[in-house]
């Protein structure tokens, strides 16, 4: 079903760049579309109303939490308002009940995404999935044995949000399958990328294979088993790999550094592709990362160019000896990648889904 009219639509937060490649599929197809978010941490990623503070400390958190209540007059008037997660902005003692009550009453449509942790996918999410990120996130991540998501508090809270909003939607089969009981879920749509912003370049091979995995979420992103693969990998293959660990960079730099390498590791406890791998295949690189039959069929997918690991040092080293041994197929497989992300993934393409959910909803 193709959108009836234009519409004024504001993106509320921002994880890796999602809502503004979203942004960019809107505004191709002619609506008038406002991002409001952080930077998302080191990331440093752009938005047309900002709410990080420029200031430090005490001030600094206080302005945090202020700033989005002060710009409330800019994010209101909007046909359709849709919020990145239940719990952003991520600072404790945020009202934000109030916050998401207020923003829902002065505009018409208000639709919350599953993507990033929430409480269901921390209850339901661990209890469903074959594997998580869950522990790794507290031993590494957190250093804790606890996390204020999986509280009986915060699943109230996240309740109530999605519950009054006009609909859920995720952005994958993990939050798919960890709301898969909510009434107000609506259909999984994938994550949007513009390629036109990204340069693909034939994925040749120097003098050796390059490996990179981005430091970011150590835990999350199952970090310790890459790792535990490279350690071995580097004894093993001295002469045939280059194995680059490296992270905690604004997105153009680490992409600027993604895009030297020939394979890139996402994530090793996700069942998904997001949004890091979709960069990554965009630039022609070959992907390992999560491609479970289920987080394709979720899709509604048969096949991926990812290559799928599992959270464990055997299943990468596996895939790539794997790559070593079909090194020629290389730049094929590069090729492959940026295909797929153009049919899939074309941030025009999600965006209409968007609006046909948006419209039906």
């Amino acid at each position: 079903m193709a959108s009836v009219s234009l519409m004024k639509i504001l993106l509320f937060g921002e994880f890796s760049g999602l809502h503004n490649n979203l942004k960019d599929g809107l505004l191709e197809l002619g609506h008038e579309v406002t991002v409001a978010a952080g930077q998302d941490g080191f990331k440093k990623i752009p938005s047309d109303i900002n709410l990080e503070s420029d200031l430090s400390g005490v001030f600094g958190q206080l302005d945090t939490r202020i700033k989005p209540f002060l710009n409330l007059p800019r994010l209101s008037g909007f046909d359709v308002v849709q919020i990145i997660n239940p719990f952003f902005p991520n600072a404790k003692l945020f009202p934000k009940e109030l916050f998401y009550s207020l923003l829902k009453g002065f505009n018409k449509k208000f639709f919350v995404l599953a993507a990033g942790s929430d409480a269901y996918f921390w209850r339901y999410g661990r209890e469903k999935l074959k594997y998580g990120p869950f522990e790794d996130i507290l031993n590494y991540d957190l250093e804790s044995t606890s996390y204020y998501m999986d509280s009986k508090k915060s699943f109230a809270y996240n309740k109530k949000i999605v519950g009054n909003s006009d609909g859920l939607i995720p952005v994958m089969y993990e939050y798919e399958l960890s709301y898969s009981d909510c009434k107000k879920r609506l259909r999984t749509i994938p994550l949007p990328l513009n390629t036109d912003k990204i340069v693909y370049k034939e994925n040749i091979i120097r003098d050796k294979l390059i490996i990179f995995h981005g430091l970011n979420r150590y835990g999350f992103k199952g970090t310790r088993h890459v790792e535990q693969a490279f350690e071995i990998l580097t004894k093993k293959y001295p002469n045939d790999l280059e194995c680059v660990i490296e992270g905690q960079l604004p997105l153009p730099k680490y992409l600027d550094l993604m895009a030297k390498t020939n394979v890139v590791i996402d994530q090793t406890n996700s069942h998904s592709t997001g949004m890091n791998g979709l960069f990554a295949l965009a630039m022609g690189k070959v992907v390992l990362g999560g491609a479970e039959p289920e987080g394709l069929k979720s899709l509604e997918l048969k096949t991926s160019p990812v290559f799928n690991v599992t959270p464990n040092k055997e299943s990468i080293i596996s895939k790539i000896e794997e790559l070593l041994q079909i090194k020629s197929d290389i730049p094929k497989l590069g090729l492959e990648g940026r295909n797929f992300v153009n049919e899939v993934h074309n941030c025009k393409k999600i965006a209409q889904q968007y609006l046909d959910t948006w419209n039906l909803a």
